[in-house]
């Protein structure tokens, strides 16, 4: 490859037989594998931007740091790269339309983190759900009725708790039998603000059904390809969490369907400085949602799957967080949940608006979405966590919240 380019990829530093590496890994998770180089190969990968060619890069490396790299070196690591289909190259293309076609055939989408975030045995995944329930908590609904829940899609060995404290508030729920999951697309590199999919989810617990007729009456409403980017629904695991929770609860005992809806990034409203209510696509989705939400009444529950800040090293800032940060972090984060408890969608969007995303919140769009939907009178937050990663100096924050009516 003349002129090898680099997708986005995630990259992490890890320890393997005793050699320290960095990991080259598709966020997207396409193809299922990682790519391990040493440390000193992500000074040659770095000039893989597409504009220069294979002797441009080696010429650049010889200027900025005094050593000739081989020709043939640098062609090998690029192949490499490209096997991996981490390079933005026909092969990856061509791998990609393939994928994409074969889960449009598909009328199930396959568990894409049983077996890594989770365990892939039923029984083995009730003890692990058991746990993070096992502290008695009571729902704090009262009497209640919980129209609509905010959960967090981080791993569940260090959101497990939260998680729980979400899904309790649905336990004393005798009449909901569809579940409305709005979730973070992390990835999705489309125009369309929500995705949908007709495909059943499928978690080691069984197949969630989907609600065709539902989805029928967003089609008829929303003029546009709702299922331009479904492919992102194959890997992402922010709605996937969320039906393996609601399985646990009610797998079994009561039947129910979903609705997923992958929800796209704001962030080009927050550059433009508009809300996203004075998008005609967006408005008109989430204003189909709240007719179907209030015709379903007592029926229907809202979930946003959706996390908080992510800051430090590992999501691009140059500093690593420290204490202070921690507590600026918490502090915004109460700011924009206080605006979520009093159901004020656009408040919430101005809270990170106002600070250009500075907390990086995936749950942006989720959050509002519901927040848009949802019939309720108060909203309640039933907790708040900080994962912090000392090794990369960085932090995901979450929180659990319910809203009742």
């Amino acid at each position: 490859m003349e002129y090898p380019k680099l997708r986005y990829v995630d990259t992490f530093p890890i320890e393997h037989e005793g050699n320290k590496y960095v990991c080259l890994r598709d966020p997207q998770d396409t193809n299922g594998n990682m790519l391990l180089v040493a440390p000193q190969a992500i000074y040659v990968i770095s000039y893989f931007t597409g504009g220069n060619s294979i002797v441009d890069i080696q010429l650049k490396l010889l200027k900025e740091y005094g050593e000739l790299v081989e020709k043939e070196h640098i062609a090998q690591l690029a192949q490499q790269l490209d096997d991996a289909f981490l390079l933005d190259s026909d092969k990856y293309r061509n791998h990609q339309q393939q994928l994409e076609d074969d889960f449009k055939k598909s009328e199930i989408r396959l568990p894409s983190h049983a077996g890594l975030s989770y365990p892939n045995e039923p029984d083995e995944l009730t003890k692990w759900i058991d746990g993070y329930f096992s502290n008695g908590t009571n729902p704090s609904s009262n009497g209640k009725k919980t129209v609509g829940i905010i959960s967090p899609h981080i791993d569940f060995s260090r959101g497990g708790s939260s998680y729980a404290k979400a899904y309790n508030e649905l336990i004393n729920n005798e009449h909901c039998d569809t579940f409305i999951i709005f979730g973070t697309s992390h990835y999705a590199s489309v125009e369309n603000p929500f995705i949908l999919s007709k495909k059943n989810y499928k978690t080691p617990y069984g197949e969630a059904e989907v609600d065709l007729d539902l989805i029928d009456r967003i089609e008829s409403s929303c003029e546009w390809d709702l299922y331009e980017g479904e492919i992102f629904h194959k890997s992402e695991h922010s709605i996937e969490f969320q039906v393996v929770f609601l399985q646990y609860l009610f797998g079994g005992k009561r039947e129910f369907k979903i609705l997923p809806i992958l929800c796209n990034s704001f962030y080009r409203f927050i550059e433009s400085g508009t809300s996203p209510s004075e998008d005609h696509r967006t408005a008109s989705f989430l204003n189909c949602i709240k007719e179907i939400v209030t015709g379903l009444g007592n029926r229907a529950v809202v979930i946003a799957g959706a996390d908080l800040a992510h800051m430090g090293n590992k999501f691009g800032d140059a500093e690593a967080v420290n204490d202070s940060t921690l507590e600026w972090i918490k502090n915004r984060d109460y700011w924009s949940i206080k605006h979520s408890a009093e159901l004020d969608n656009e408040a919430f969007y101005r809270s990170v608006e106002e600070e250009k995303d500075k907390r990086k919140i995936c749950g942006l769009s989720p959050i509002y979405a519901l927040l848009s939907v949802i019939n309720a009178k108060k909203g309640e937050m039933l907790d708040y966590g900080q994962a912090v990663e000392p090794d990369t100096g960085s932090v995901v924050t979450y929180t659990s919240m319910g809203f009742y009516s």
